[in-house]
This record gives structure tokens, C-alpha cells and sequence, in this order.
């Protein structure tokens, strides 16, 4: 091979190594861009989610520090006036994000602070007709709202019969028993002969199974119009309590609100059906934190769903 031709081959093969070397180089350098956009997104979240918890300890700290022998919508706790005492609301946490403590109150209003887990039925304690009344009232179609509540009661209860003697329902064509216990979450439901996903995303924000006891009291202070109703209140009663509640300015929630007790709730009590009564209270020791935390950028939130009665977290969820 004479000089030229072999100076060529030289030149040629120099090329093609650079050339490779640079398609490596940009690999790397894309590969290496990915990571640190994925270490930064890991980052955004761990802060985002640390956030939230903040906003759940924040809660529980507040809840310790009050008295809830009696329980109101227009207390600190419940919905917070963030323009004089911020304490739930786009709380920053120093250089590390932000968290905002919230909840919906009748459908529309954003209340800061958390929610009494006693505005809602207890489906490990009420009665067949609470839980028939309540899907009634927020499916008003659903003509097996009394054999859907009693399904509901068999699924908890250790008997094998209903009421009237009747066998209950025995789950042997869904491949899994009866539970026969109380249930541990809401998601239960889902498995009860006549609760498909409809229903149960109707009903799932008015009901719980905390705290897991025989204690069904309902605080009339807090709850909502469906679960008053649920109770055995007619419209007009539900009307005229939401009323009685509001105070002078008709505004749940606000400083002037009424708060229900013995005394103020008795005209009220009095039309309630007798066997219902037992199921009234008007303080709570069990309550729903939902905490939404986001990075210091912004770019990542998290939300954070726990139940506290005291220090005790009773369900906790991440999202």
C-alpha cells in the first residue's frame, strides 16, 4: 500500500472512532441528564410527602390541645380563620415545601382544619334502617337500599340468620365467605351483595368504621345533612337543624354558630324515632386529617389520609 492510500485508511478509521465517541458522549450525557431529572423528581417527592406528614402532626398537635366534650364546625380545628391565626394553609416548612390541612363540608365549602370522623355513620355499630335510610338519601333510585343495608349488617354480625329467621347471604358463587366481623376499611364494602363501585363512591364519604367499637354516636354538631337524615330526621328536620346550627348569619361554621347539646338539641331529639336516640352525641374523639404537602419548587404533591383518635393512628394512607 503505497503512502496516500495508507494515510487515507488512517484518516478514515480516525473519523469513524470520533465518531463513535461522540454518539457514546451523547448517550452518556442524555443517560446522565435522565438520572439527575429522576433524582430531582425523587427529591420533590420526598419532600412533598415529609410535607404532608407535617400537616398530619400539626393536626394531632392542635386536636390535643382542645376539649371535645362537645364539638362544633366553627372551632379552630374544624375550620381554621387562616387570615388571623394561620395554622392549615399553604403552611411553608422552612427551605423543605409547603402543606395545606383541608376538607369539604356539604358538598362545596373547603374548611382548613380536619374533619369529625363522628359526622359520619359508623357502619360497624348503626342499625340496618340508618344504613338503608342514608343509601336512600344519596341514591334516591335504589329500590334495595333495605336488602342492601341488611346485607351489610350479616357481613358484620356473627349470626347466620337475618332477623326474620331468614338464611343470610353466604358469598359461595363469589369464591370468599361471609366475614362476620366487623369491617376493617371501607373498601369492604365493595365485597357486600349490592355494593358495586356506583354506590359505593356515593356513600363512602358519609360513612367509616372508626374507631372500631360498638359505639355508633353520630355528633349532631358536624354532621352533614345526609347522615342527619340518615338518623331519622325528615327534610324539614334536616332543614330546620342546619338552620338552628348556622346562628344568626346562616353560615355553618361561623363564630355565632349554635352549639347542640342536651339542652339546645332536645325539641329536636324529641321527633327523632326513640330507638334513634341513642345514636346521637355531640362531641367526638376520633377524627379525618387530609393533608396535602408539595416540594419547595412546587412541582410534586403528595397527600396523606389518616385517622387519629388522640395519638393513635387508626388508618393512614399515601397518595
Amino acid at each position: 500500500m503505497n503512502p496516500r492510500a495508507r494515510k487515507g485508511t488512517i484518516l478514515i478509521i480516525t473519523l469513524w472512532i470520533l465518531a463513535v465517541l461522540a454518539i457514546l458522549s451523547i448517550g452518556i450525557g442524555g443517560r446522565m441528564a435522565i438520572e439527575l431529572k429522576l433524582t430531582a423528581l425523587h427529591r420533590d417527592g420526598v419532600q412533598a410527602l415529609y410535607s404532608a406528614k407535617a400537616g398530619v402532626k400539626r393536626s394531632i398537635d392542635v386536636m390535643l390541645r382542645q376539649d371535645h366534650a362537645v364539638d362544633s364546625l366553627n372551632e379552630a380545628w374544624s375550620n381554621n380563620d387562616e387570615d388571623v391565626n394561620p395554622a392549615f394553609r399553604n403552611i411553608k416548612i422552612g427551605d423543605a415545601g409547603r402543606f395545606t390541612v383541608s376538607h369539604v363540608y356539604a358538598g362545596d365549602r373547603v374548611f382548613y382544619g380536619f374533619q369529625d370522623e363522628k359526622s359520619r355513620l359508623n357502619i360497624n355499630g348503626v342499625p340496618p334502617e340508618v344504613i338503608s335510610r342514608l343509601i336512600s338519601y344519596l341514591d334516591r333510585g335504589n329500590d334495595n337500599a333495605d336488602d342492601i343495608a341488611q346485607n351489610i349488617v350479616d357481613w358484620r354480625d356473627q349470626n347466620v340468620t337475618e332477623q326474620d329467621g331468614a338464611p343470610e347471604y353466604d358469598y359461595v358463587n363469589e369464591g370468599f365467605p361471609r366475614k362476620d366481623a366487623k369491617f376493617d376499611g371501607l373498601d369492604e364494602l365493595m365485597l357486600v351483595k349490592g355494593v358495586d363501585k356506583e354506590l359505593f363512591l356515593r356513600i363512602k364519604d358519609y360513612v367509616t368504621v372508626y374507631p372500631a367499637s360498638d359505639s355508633a354516636k353520630v355528633n349532631v354538631n358536624t354532621a352533614g345533612p345526609a347522615v342527619l337524615y340518615a338518623l331519622g330526621f325528615e327534610d324539614q328536620a334536616v332543614t330546620d337543624i342546619a338552620s338552628f346550627r348556622a346562628g344568626e348569619d346562616g353560615i355553618e361554621g361561623t363564630g355565632d354558630d349554635v352549639v347542640l347539646n342536651d339542652v339546645s338539641f332536645s325539641d329536636f331529639l324529641s321527633v327523632l324515632p326513640e330507638d334513634r336516640r341513642s345514636l346521637v352525641g355531640y362531641g367526638s374523639d376520633c377524627y379525618r386529617i387530609v393533608s396535602t404537602g408539595c416540594s419547595a419548587n412546587g412541582k410534586v404533591s403528595k397527600t396523606v389520609t389518616a385517622v387519629a383518635s388522640g395519638e393513635n393512628i387508626l388508618f393512614w394512607s399515601e397518595e
